[in-house]
């Protein structure tokens, strides 16, 4: 693996096949997470990402859209059109330098829009075969780690990882709340009138065995669909070349 901690000239030495880099957040999480917890949780994810594919690894955005806590301190966010810019002009940067897979993985639950970016570079740059893994489901056999699941915002799933990670920064006071309505409102109005602590789940379950489980497992399934998905994409394009 390399990173911003090499040299230009290591980097065009070494010549990773795959570049790596994650989109974060800056924002409110209840009154235990850190504000960065999505740009912290997914710079770490994209680093064993990264070692397992033996890819570039470019730094993790630290900013996205994160407007729907506005109004909680500490907050920044940026506008769709902002973020979409952001991640077609790195993109653009590497494939200038010669890169032509480059594995996206988004750290904050509200970008939309990257979906989108995605599919339009790889319609516009046929040599370019840019990848941004789902949101795997437990196939059969997965152990379970998450006694109240993944949850929506400074939940169990976060708080664990977190406290694997990053567990001096973790506060011992964690508040557990569900609140009555679905994520969709969320479209509809600030997080802050939703939940008043800013957490929409069950921290208290979080646990950093829980979170080191969490993180091995989510790691060893990112490289494996990444592997998987690039070869299968190459496949389909040749396909397309041959017809």
């Amino acid at each position: 693996m390399l990173d911003a901690r090499n040299t230009s000239k290591e980097i065009a030495e070494g010549r990773p096949e795959i570049a790596v880099f994650g989109v974060g957040a800056v924002e409110q999480h209840s009154i235990h997470l850190p504000l960065g917890t999505d740009w912290l949780g997914v710079s770490d994810l994209t680093r064993r990402v990264a070692r397992e594919l033996d890819a570039f690894l470019v730094p993790a955005l630290p900013f996205s859209m994160s407007e729907c806590h506005g109004p909680m301190a500490g907050t920044v966010w940026l506008k769709p059109e902002t973020l979409a810019a952001v991640v077609r002009d790195t993109v653009l940067a590497l494939h200038a330098q010669g890169f032509r897979k480059v594995l996206i993985v988004n750290g904050h639950g509200g970008n939309f829009v990257l979906e989108a970016e995605i599919r339009r570079l790889n319609l516009n740059y046929p040599d370019l075969i840019v990848l941004m893994p789902p949101s795997f489901a437990p196939r059969p056999g997965d152990p379970k780690i998450l006694d109240k699941g993944v949850g929506i915002h400074a939940s169990e799933g976060e708080t664990a990882r977190q406290l694997y990670i990053n567990g001096e920064h973790v506060k011992d006071k964690r508040i557990d709340y569900q609140p009555p309505v679905g994520r969709e409102f969320l479209d509809y109005a600030f997080i802050g009138f939703i939940s008043e602590w800013g957490v929409w789940g069950y921290p208290s379950y979080g646990t950093a065995e829980k979170g080191e489980k969490a993180t091995t497992h989510r790691v060893a399934r990112i490289a494996e669909w990444a592997r998987e998905t690039f070869s299968q994409v190459e496949v389909l394009r040749a396909g397309e070349e041959e017809a």
